[in-house]
């Protein structure tokens, strides 16, 4: 993909709902922007009386430009440039395998032997790696490679006739590209896939030569003039980890809250609605760091006594422009008495599970196969109210399953069917 050149990756647009205990029915409520989802539709679950916590997984995917953001000249430095903030780069240099190397000139730099007569060698290569910076996320779309083989000998070429890249995301296994070599630079583009989007880690690349030929007099070459490696690097978006209300007294109600990927200028808004769709903002935050997680909370000490219940949700708004909401929390008058699976279900990849803790204490929450084998377990200090949690069962096979939550007293337990 060319520099300039506009990519677009799909924004999910997805809209709130309140579950409404009362008469069923759902509410729907206004979304600025966009919502948090990882690809899947926010959806408020019907959640408890008195205490009630929600885990929010989510990815903010938005159209951008491709564009620089990794760049390797060989002018006397095997040091690569990044963009800023965005990203940090590896020095660029031949293994080991490689037993000469050296800059030509300062132009350009060049490994010398070692390249093998017939196919690739995996232990001959040049190495070159890109990471996100702290807070961030990189969309790789190409490589732009500017080389070619010796220029010596006699006609003149030498050198590897053959390359090929490889990347550590499926451990150098297959080519992302491959093409011939001549003893003129030559400018090749390697378009990287979708496996490359929403990259939170090093990648590295390594460059093989191959199939060498050395005409007379000339020498095993692979010359390198420039590598530029194509994409963006984005914000990490916030991500709502836990939401909880804890109903003190009639009139103070503490909420609380986690994310991760806090940048500095976000603002929280804790706010608050008697009928679960109109919302009015009771108290807001401005974050002045930028944090990989973050802990918050708030005492509503004006909470209405008086109401059936009292709901609350969080509002972030980034310094990007985008606004989250996190699930509704439900408070209500009644208290939790009984330990209880009140309800499960599955959203996308996980087993969401709404918990019923009758006092504070430690639980513990587990995954069984139906012949009573333990697949997962989650020891967790719970509020006396309802939990709604998330278990990833992406490592189990599609069958039918047990959930069960205990503490010292006493357990429930329900079937899912995954």
């Amino acid at each position: 993909m060319a520099d300039g050149q506009i990519y677009n990756k799909q924004i999910y647009l997805s809209f709130i709902k309140c579950f409404n205990p009362v008469n069923c029915s759902e509410m729907p409520l206004a979304l600025l922007k966009t919502a948090i989802t990882r690809g899947r539709s926010l959806k408020y679950m019907p959640i408890g009386k008195h205490v009630c916590s929600v885990l929010l997984l989510s990815l903010l995917t938005f159209p951008c430009l491709s564009q620089t953001i990794g760049y390797w000249t060989f002018n006397s430095t095997l040091v690569g440039a990044g963009s800023g903030a965005h990203n940090t780069l590896s020095t660029a240099d031949f293994n080991s395998g490689i037993p000469t190397k050296s800059f030509n000139g300062g132009l350009e730099y060049v490994g010398q032997d070692g390249w093998p007569a017939g196919g690739i060698n995996t232990g001959t290569y040049l190495q070159f790696s890109i990471s996100p910076s702290t807070g961030y996320q990189l969309d790789l779309t190409s490589i732009l490679l500017r080389i070619r083989r010796s220029n010596t000998g006699t006609p003149s070429g030498a050198g590897p006739t053959s390359w090929s890249l490889r990347s550590s995301l499926d451990g150098y296994a297959s080519d992302l590209a491959s093409n011939n070599l001549t003893h003129n630079y030559s400018n090749f583009s390697v378009a990287l896939g979708s496996a490359f989007l929403n990259v939170y880690s090093t990648v590295t690349f390594r460059l093989y030569g191959y199939s060498v030929t050395v005409n007379s007099g000339g020498t095993s070459k692979l010359v390198v003039d420039s590598i530029n490696i194509q994409g963006i690097g984005e914000v990490l978006p916030v991500s709502i980890t836990g939401v909880q209300a804890l109903h003190n007294d009639d009139k103070n109600v503490s909420v609380k809250w986690q994310v991760t990927n806090v940048h500095a200028g976000s603002v929280f808004n804790v706010e608050r609605s008697t009928n679960g769709n109109d919302f009015t903002t009771i108290n807001r935050f401005r974050e002045q760091e930028t944090k990989s997680t973050g802990s918050y909370s708030f005492e509503d000490n004006q909470a209405p006594g008086n109401a059936q219940a009292v709901y609350y949700r969080i509002k972030i708004n980034e310094p990007t422009g985008w606004t989250y909401f996190s699930w509704l929390v439900k408070v209500d008058n009644k208290t939790t008495r009984q330990l209880l699976i009140d309800y499960t279900t599955i959203n996308g990849q996980s087993l969401i599970t709404s918990l019923q803790a009758p006092e504070k204490g430690r639980y513990t929450v587990s995954v069984l196969a139906m012949n009573g084998a333990l697949l997962q377990q989650r020891a967790l200090e719970l509020e006396a109210g309802v939990h709604v949690l998330a278990f990833p069962l992406d490592a189990l096979a599609h069958g039918t399953y047990v959930v069960r939550l205990a503490n010292n007293k006493s357990f429930s337990s329900k079937k899912f069917v995954w």
